[in-house]
């Protein structure tokens, strides 16, 4: 039924209308349109539940869809990066690699970090990740290809309420 008070409101969308990049139905996160690309806003309590909802909203982007059926599969993972902002885009890069070069999506990731040793470090700092990785081998179709994981906009850091992530995706 049409919203009166708004004229443009013809009433819910037709059977072959596609969901928004904005619409991410992964608690916590938002998609962003942002020029020709797209991206994601995420907010968790934790840092691990920051990658975890970063992973399903990408994938989300990916496919417009839940992770479709098929055998699972585990994968994982081990990583280091000199800071938060840029082990999360290694670790989406990952992940959007694992999905365009096997069809490996993931459905569900279990994370843990640790800080690394200093002189382990040019910068004398820097933060490992350690991933468990659940998906499904899932050919397709795909509602869009991801170029890759830009720097612009990139953020992952703790704030007063908890932890927010933004990320803008080449597509």
């Amino acid at each position: 039924m049409a919203n009166s008070e708004d004229p443009w409101d013809h009433g819910a969308p037709g059977p072959d209308a596609r969901p928004s990049s904005e619409d991410v139905p992964v608690p916590g996160v938002r998609g962003l349109e942002h020029t020709a690309d797209v991206g994601l806003e995420v907010e968790a309590p934790d840092l691990p539940e920051l990658f975890r909802r970063a992973a399903l909203g990408t994938i989300w982007l990916v496919l417009e869809r839940e992770v479709g059926e098929g055998d699972g599969e585990v994968r994982t993972l081990e990583m280091t990066e000199e800071d938060l902002p840029s082990l999360l885009r290694s670790w989406l890069r990952t992940l959007l690699f694992w999905q365009e070069a096997d069809g490996f999506s993931v459905a569900e990731a279990t994370l843990s970090f640790t800080p690394v040793p200093k002189g382990s470090s040019p910068h004398g700092h820097a933060v490992g990740l350690r991933a468990r990785v659940e998906g499904r081998m899932d050919p397709g179709p795909w509602v869009r290809e991801i170029k890759g994981v830009t720097l612009h906009g990139l953020e992952a850091e703790k704030r007063e309420d908890g932890w927010y992530g933004r990320v803008i995706f080449d597509v």
